[in-house]
């Protein structure tokens, strides 16, 4: 049997394919890559692709073709996938699964669509491929692991539907954890559990994960969701463990309102007092929710204050399946086009104003703070020039300034730019070329557009 795994083309920002704190480059998807190693195990061919390739480029005609979701309001580009391979595998079964799958099976509109495009779905954990480890012969270029050490959440936030699609807690054991990262053999490991904290077993295994190492090296870790600080506050012992496991982009979450701003406080001092610094810290804070503007505002002012970066998330409710905002339009939000908590006093020149501060906020606290400087727009331009050069592995970007007075330098970074645009990784694109050399950018760039104008041109020619 022929199993065609399919992951949507997704919309995944800039920001998480290169952030300019080394946060993953983007989202792996899991479960397709258990359900490879399933697949495998009972001798069926597989393969992954992301988004619709041409028939032409596919390896078989599937037996069997699973769709992966993710957020509820990314469903469109779900849909859109299944519509493509539907129409050129009218006989192959489709199964779709994930997030999206899991909240909205059962509604009146979901499920019209799972009659137009004769597709079965299947609701919360696999528990068959659940056991299974990714297989990333099939996703060669990830450099880390993505897992998670236990399923499930101890909270009920409304705003969160991991208890509804994660309903049974499960908990790996520190032997269950270190023999995985042992067989997997990465040295970068990145855990999807939405409280890591809360796994009975943490302190076990953050012992000995200070102590293990892949290949002669040490591995270092990273929380996605971040830590339950309330867990942080009511045992200090494990801010002094994470610091000691070598976990990295600490985040923690300030979900409420400003009363609870003394817990914060002690929550990033612990941290503080465990070995991380400031401006390393970043809060996780929900906004275009219940808390209005105005305050929110005042919680970044607060983040100014303690020195700490802000990872915003925008809330949209569980039962939206769309979402056209886009961070580059001013004075767009018209009615339909995203979802506006206006019950809040939510505006879209306010949606748009709150991220904005925060962008300036987090590039302040990444590069002027510890130097006594006021934000300077200049500061943002660099930063991205900084970003694209840690992008190409070139180490620091030279000075703007120095930038400014070298039409080599600008040439060079305009080459840098067009690349990470059309490539999700350095090593994506070739290994042979050397980025510091502006000849072999040129190089470079005329290869893979000349490639891409012979692809369209086979594309309308057939």
């Amino acid at each position: 049997m022929n199993i065609l795994l399919v992951e949507p083309a997704f919309p995944y920002p800039n920001k998480s394919k290169n952030k300019a704190t080394s946060v993953h480059k983007n989202f792996v998807p899991i479960s397709l890559l258990k359900f490879a190693s399933l697949y495998k195990a009972k001798g069926y061919s597989v393969d992954l692709v992301r988004g619709k390739l041409p028939r032409s480029e596919l390896r078989f005609y599937p037996k069997k073709i699973l769709v992966t979701s993710l957020f509820t309001y990314w469903s469109k580009y779900v849909w859109d996938v299944i519509s493509y391979y539907r129409s050129i595998f009218p006989e192959s079964e489709i199964l779709l699964g994930g997030i999206y799958a899991t909240l909205h099976s059962g509604t009146q509109k979901f499920d019209a669509f799972i009659r137009q495009y004769k597709v079965d779905v299947r609701v919360g954990i696999d528990n068959e491929a659940e056991k299974f480890l990714p297989d990333y012969s099939i996703l060669p270029d990830v450099d880390y692991h993505a897992t998670h050490m236990m399923r499930g959440c101890i909270r009920r936030c409304n705003f969160c539907g991991t208890w509804k699609i994660e309903p049974q807690r499960t908990n790996k054991t520190k032997e269950e954890v270190i023999s995985e990262l042992i067989t997997i053999g990465k040295n970068k490991v990145i855990f999807y559990d939405n409280n890591i904290l809360a796994n009975p077993h943490i302190k076990d295994i953050l012992y000995e994960l200070q102590t293990l190492t892949i290949k002669g090296k040490p591995v270092s870790f990273e929380s996605q969701s971040g830590f339950d600080g309330r867990l942080l506050e009511k045992d200090l012992e494990l801010a002094n463990l994470i610091k000691k496991a070598r976990f990295r982009n600490i985040r923690i979450a300030w979900d409420n309102g400003l009363n609870d701003k003394e817990s914060i406080k002690r929550q990033l001092d612990i941290l503080n007092k465990a070995g991380f610094k400031s401006k390393d810290i970043s809060v996780f804070m929900i906004y275009n929710f219940n808390i209005p503007y105005e305050d929110m505002v005042k919680k970044i002012k607060l983040c100014k204050k303690w020195g700490v970066q802000i990872t915003d998330c925008r809330f949209r409710p569980l039962d939206i399946d769309y979402d056209d905002y886009s961070p580059h339009c001013r004075g767009s939000g018209k009615s339909g086009e995203y979802y506006i908590h206006e019950q809040a006093g939510w505006t879209d020149e306010k949606v748009r104003n709150f991220r904005s501060q925060v962008r300036i906020h987090n590039i302040w606290v990444r590069y002027a703070r510890d130097k006594g400087k006021e934000y300077d727009k200049r500061m943002e331009k660099w930063s991205a020039i900084n970003s694209t050069f840690k992008f190409f592995g070139l180490g620091k970007a030279p000075k703007l300034g120095k930038i400014e007075k070298s039409g080599y330098l600008k040439r060079k970074i305009i080459l840098l730019k067009k690349l990470k645009i059309r490539f999700k990784s350095a090593q994506e694109i070739s290994r042979s070329y050397n980025y510091n050399s502006i000849e072999d950018l040129e190089r470079l760039w005329n290869k893979w557009s000349e490639a891409e104008k012979l692809q369209k041109d086979y594309n309308v020619s057939t």
